[in-house]
C-alpha cells in the first residue's frame, strides 16, 4: 500500500517532535515561563570553602512580565534589596532607593548586583554556555559549562578566585509541563589563600526554585518607580 506524501510528511515532523533537541526544549521551557503574566523564585547560593563567601544567605524575587522586578535577601548582618526594569535598576540604601547612576556604575557593590537577573534572562544565558546539554530523564536536562563562562562566574567569588587560572561548571535545568520549574547552576576552582599561599578547593552551588506562577504580583514604592521609569 501506499501513502500519500501529506502522511509521509506528517510522520516525519511527528518523530522529529518525539526526538526534539535538549537545548530546543529547555529554551522553549524557558519562554513558556517568560510568557507568564508573573512569577517568584528563591535564589539559594551555597559555598564551600571560603567562610568570608558563605555570609550570603537565600534571596527572594519577584517580576511581572515587562514590568518591575524586586528582590530581597541577607548577606551577614546586611539586607540587600533591589528592583530593576530592563537596564535601570535601583537599590533600597538604608530606607533611600537609589539609582545605580546615583551610587556609581563602577562601584564594586553595583557590578555584584548587576549579575542578578530574572531566573528567565540567567536561565537563557545558562543554556548558551552549556557545552553539551543533554537529557538525563524526564524533564531534567543537564551539562558541563563551557570553560571561559566558568571562569568568568568563578571570579565573581572574590579577587583570589578572579585570579584563578581556570575553573570548571556544570549546569542543570528541571521543567515541568513544559515549563522552567527549577535550575542550579555550580562553578569550582581552585584559590591560593593566607601567608602561606596554600591551594585551597572553592565552589559555589546557586539553585533557583520557580514559584507562585502566574499569581505574582510586584509592589515597589512610588519613589523606586519614578526612578525605575
Amino acid at each position: 500500500m501506499k501513502l500519500h506524501l501529506p502522511i509521509l510528511s506528517i510522520l516525519a515532523l511527528s518523530a522529529i517532535a518525539a526526538h526534539a533537541d535538549p537545548k530546543t526544549e529547555v529554551n522553549d521551557a524557558i519562554k513558556k515561563l517568560a510568557a507568564q503574566p508573573g512569577y517568584s523564585w528563591t535564589y539559594t547560593p551555597k559555598t564551600e570553602g571560603s567562610e568570608s563567601a558563605r555570609r550570603q544567605g537565600p534571596m527572594d524575587g519577584k517580576t511581572e512580565k515587562d514590568g518591575f522586578s524586586h528582590l530581597k535577601g541577607e548577606a551577614g548582618d546586611i539586607t540587600i534589596e533591589i528592583a530593576f526594569k530592563g537596564e535601570k535598576m535601583v537599590v533600597n540604601y538604608n530606607g533611600d532607593w537609589l539609582s545605580t547612576a546615583e551610587i556609581g556604575e563602577n562601584n564594586r557593590i553595583v557590578q555584584r548586583l548587576r549579575t542578578f537577573k530574572r531566573p528567565t534572562d540567567e536561565a537563557a544565558t545558562l543554556v548558551s554556555k552549556a557545552t553539551a546539554l543533554k537529557k538525563e530523564s524526564d524533564g531534567v536536562y543537564s551539562s558541563d559549562m563551557d570553560g571561559a563562562a566558568a571562569k568568568e562566574m568563578f571570579g565573581l567569588l572574590g579577587r583570589r578566585a578572579a585570579e584563578a587560572p581556570e575553573a570548571k561548571g556544570t549546569i542543570k535545568f528541571w521543567v515541568k509541563d513544559g515549563q522552567l520549574a527549577r535550575y542550579e547552576f555550580v562553578v569550582r576552582g581552585k584559590i591560593t589563600a593566607g601567608e602561606e599561599k596554600r591551594e585551597v578547593d572553592l565552589s559555589r552551588a546557586t539553585t533557583v526554585e520557580i514559584k507562585e506562577v502566574g499569581s505574582t504580583k510586584v509592589a515597589l514604592p512610588e519613589d523606586a518607580k519614578k526612578k525605575l521609569e
